[in-house]
Order: structure tokens, then sequence, then C-alpha cells
């Protein structure tokens, strides 16, 4: 006989008991090692300010459902420490802000022995989530595949150095074991002091697009996993675009919400178009209020975008003043 649990497996066999007459039997207690290991997801959030935003709360709050550990890994600074999280399975690691995403990730990765995981997700805060991820997550535990992730990308920067720039987006990708069992490898194959040292911001976000962001994909792929994204990049893109390669996470945020998916890049918010301030039914406010969880606290997070746009400086009537600005100090100044 075997029975099943969530934990283990017990392989029964009934025999009977010499000499008594009685119905014995023998318990073997036989264990799974893969159920064993944990979850962990990696949450990467940068700030310059005192305190956890509310976008990066419901973020982690929502992750922690489907993880068994999560370590928000932040740059060094006076945060308020009332702030902090106090979930049972979520610790704050904080480091030195070098090589972006890339740096924290592989920071957070040093103090752990990976190994000891079965699943190990690198999620960063560039995304604003305000519906439950429980589809997203549903989905990836039903693939049969190495590694997976929110959207991919077929999108050539002229600075990519791969023949192929396939890549699952690392803003939001999932390891398991196979590719677990690679990470080391991967980082072996960078010059790790490189990308930290790196100071001058064009440089580094180059060299982390092209050795991150493609070059984790790529080199996974050559090793023989497999890899799936929830949004197919190139779908939209046939849909939509005419088949144009561009990042459909900021070109058709719309239609990817309307299509159920609860997810939107921050970057639409903070760096605005002007076709933005004309849109009614497509306005990220609006698409936010109609399909985001009426148990969240929508209008807070809502509110805390707005005061972040603002403070950017990159919204279209910011960057017309500054513009005109400059324009005026040219033309009377001569500077």
């Amino acid at each position: 006989m075997k029975i099943s649990t969530k934990n283990a497996t017990f392989v029964v066999p009934f025999k009977l008991a010499k000499n008594t007459g009685q119905i014995g039997f023998e318990l073997k207690f036989v264990l799974k090692m893969n159920i064993l290991k944990k979850s962990l997801c990696v949450f990467v959030h940068y700030s310059k300010s005192s305190f956890i935003p509310i976008y990066v709360n419901i973020y982690v709050s929502e992750l922690s459902n489907y993880f068994d550990e999560i370590i928000l890994v932040t740059n060094h600074r006076p945060i308020n420490s009332g702030n902090i999280f106090n979930h049972q399975n979520v610790s704050t690691l904080f480091v030195e802000n070098e090589g972006y995403d890339f740096g924290m990730f592989y920071k957070a990765l040093k103090t752990i022995n990976p190994l000891e995981y079965n699943q190990i997700a690198c999620i960063n805060d560039s995304n604003i989530i305000f519906n439950e991820l429980k589809s997203i997550f549903t989905w990836g535990r039903s693939q049969q595949t190495d590694f997976w992730g929110l959207i991919d990308s077929y999108q050539s920067p002229h600075f990519s150095t791969h023949k192929s720039n396939f890549h699952i987006q690392s803003h939001f990708i999932v390891f398991n074991h196979k590719a677990i069992d690679k990470l080391s490898a991967f980082f072996e194959s960078l010059d790790i002091q490189e990308i930290l040292n790196e100071k001058d911001p064009k440089k580094l976000r180059e060299i982390v697009i092209n050795s991150w962001e493609i070059g984790l994909s790529q080199f996974l792929i050559k090793e023989g996993l497999s890899c799936c994204s929830y949004i197919d990049s190139q779908y939209y893109a046939n849909l939509h675009l005419s088949g144009k390669r561009t990042n459909i996470g900021l070109k058709l945020y719309p239609e990817l919400i309307r299509s159920g998916f609860p997810i939107i890049k921050k970057k639409v918010i903070t760096k605005g178009k002007w076709k933005d301030i004309f849109r009614t039914s497509s306005n990220w406010k609006n698409l936010i209020r109609q399909y985001g969880n009426q148990d969240w606290e929508i209008e807070a997070l809502i509110d805390e975008l707005i005061q972040i746009k603002n403070e950017s400086g990159n919204q279209p009537l910011v960057k017309m003043k500054r513009k005109f600005s400059q324009l005026i100090k040219s033309l009377f100044f001569g500077f």
C-alpha cells in the first residue's frame, strides 16, 4: 500500500504476524528530498526614501503567499523601522547599490545556500501589482520547465554580443532546481567585480542588460535548460503591432491589463507620454481602479503613484516647462 501526503510518501506492506494469528504490518518511511526543500523569492527594491512604499508592501505581501521565504534586498539608507515588514517569512537585507538588480540579487544569494531551495525567484520593484497573482503562479506551477517568467522578449539592443537575444525579462524570473544548479556556473562566467565597480550609469546599464537581462537566459538555454513565459510577447506583437518587436509591457499595457494581467510597469506612470494626457479608458489610473482588487488599498496606491510621478519630473507637462525654461535661458542669456 502507498499513502501519499504533502510532505512524504509512506510505503506500507501488510503481513501476518508470526505465531499469533493476528494481522500486523510493517511501515517503511520514504522521504522525497525535493519536498523537503524550500522556495525563496529575492525581491529587489531601490529607493532614496526612509520608508517602504505602499506599492512595494502590496507586492511583497502578495508574493509571501507563494514562497516559503522572501528576502527584501534594498540599498543602505536610514529607514523607519516601523515600516519594515512584519510578515514571518519576510526578511530585509541592506546592501550597497552596485550593479543594479544584478548586484542586489547576487549579494542576496551570497547569504544563503541556493541548493537548499527547489525554487528561487528574482523579482524587482519595476512593476506595480493591483490584483492577486494566483493565476500566474498556478500557471507557473503547471509548467514542466526549468525557469519561467512573466514576459519574454526578442528585442536586440545595438550593444548585444549575443547571436540570439531571446530572453525572459529579468524583472520577474523564477528558477526551478535545474536552473538553480546552474546559477553558480553562470556567475563564474562573468567578471562580477567589473559589474559591481562600474560607476558610469550608461555603460553599467549596457553591461547589465547584455550580461544579465539577456545573458542569463542565453546561458541557461545553451546549457540545455527549458523556459517559458506567462505572456508571449510575439503573440501580442503580431496581434497589435504587426509583429514589431518591442517591450510590450510598456507599449501594450492597456491590452495586457484588459486580458487579465494584474500588473503595470512603473515606468508607464513615471515616464508618461503626451498621449497619456488624453487617454480616458486607457488611462493608467482608470485601469487600476477598474481592474484592481477592491479589497486592497487601491486609492492609496494611486495617490502614492501620482506622488512618485510628480517627484520624478518626467511627466509631459513638467518636461515641456523644463525645455521652455532652457530655451528662454538660451535665447536671452546665452546658456
